[in-house]
């Protein structure tokens, strides 16, 4: 019998119809009760998938391909399958699921290079991150961003993708996904630009690695206290000078941009916007997840413009 994973796409407001992460959250609760059989996951109703939605539909399916020997994907019959088929989903996971999406003929459309998106990418290995660092790097530029800016957030991105390398030991890494919109910006009513960018990998999550250092032996606790200590200044497991700091300099670029920084491991998010730090339990997650907001309101953008 085929196990039914549910989903909780929003059907109001501005998040009406978009794959996040928080629309998988019943889909890994349902997980890891899965017994090897086949699994069908149905995301007929979403609209829009966000980089967090991708990198987290990721993780969900490398969970349930190790365990399960069939995984189908139900695909609304609508610009889901082109976006993607265009961010290299299919590249990754079109041989190892079932769906209902015409691959052949998503694979013969012309695609471009629209300047503001990293699309879906694997990676196991510092080495591999440099191109990454790059790509958000440029994506950046094209929105503007001075190069002071981009020097800043990608040094401290740059550690987080190792952080991710280093300590995402699994059979699949970890994946990362960017993309750059004009919309309403998180945060606020005004419009302007927001790029989102998201990192997740698989290895063994935040309050395992940062118990192995006998100093934070009282900060980890459960999940969530694991998460808020390690969004602190100087904080990592290994305890080597100069580690620890990507996590909260990110946090920080991101909150004084009126953007917010999540960070998600085992069973605990927790959230980083301007004025406050939020923190709930979720579904268990199998490994860390990052995502990251950096808003741009048109009147922030002029403003730097003219200096």
């Amino acid at each position: 019998m085929k196990t039914q994973l549910e989903l909780n796409v929003s059907s109001r407001g501005a998040m009406s119809g978009v794959l996040t992460m928080g629309s998988l959250d019943p889909a890994f609760a349902a997980a890891t009760g899965v017994d090897g059989g086949p699994v069908a996951l149905d995301l007929s109703t979403v609209e829009f998938v966000e980089p967090a939605g991708l990198c987290g539909l990721a993780a969900l399916l490398e969970y349930l391909c190790e365990r399960c020997e069939d995984v189908s994907l139900a695909l609304p019959r609508r610009d889901v399958p082109a976006y993607l088929e265009r961010m290299d989903f299919f590249r990754i996971f079109g041989d190892r699921i079932t769906t209902n999406a015409d691959l052949e003929s998503l694979g013969e459309r012309r695609r471009h290079n629209p300047g503001t998106l990293q699309e879906l990418v694997n990676f196991h290995t510092e080495e591999e991150i440099p191109g990454i660092i790059h790509r958000i790097s440029e994506i950046l530029e094209n929105q503007g961003y001075r190069l002071r800016e981009r020097v800043a957030i990608c040094s401290t991105l740059s550690e987080v993708c190792a952080n991710a390398a280093e300590h995402g030991v699994s059979s699949f890494g970890a994946y990362a996904a960017v993309q750059a919109y004009h919309h309403i910006v998180s945060g606020s009513r005004r419009r302007g630009e927001e790029v989102l960018i998201a990192i997740a990998d698989g290895g063994v999550g935040v309050r395992e690695t940062l118990s192995r250092n006998p100093k934070y032996a009282e900060e980890t606790a459960t999940d969530n206290d694991a998460l808020r200590h390690a969004l602190e200044m100087g904080v990592s497991g290994t305890g080597e000078i100069g580690r620890g700091g990507g996590l909260a300099l990110v946090a920080g670029i991101a909150a004084r941009s009126g953007g917010s920084l999540s960070l998600r491991s085992g069973k605990g998010r927790v959230t980083v916007y301007e004025s406050r730090k939020n923190s709930r339990n979720v579904p268990q997650f199998p490994g860390t997840f990052v995502r990251v907001s950096l808003p741009r309101t048109a009147v922030s953008s002029q403003q730097e413009t003219k200096g």
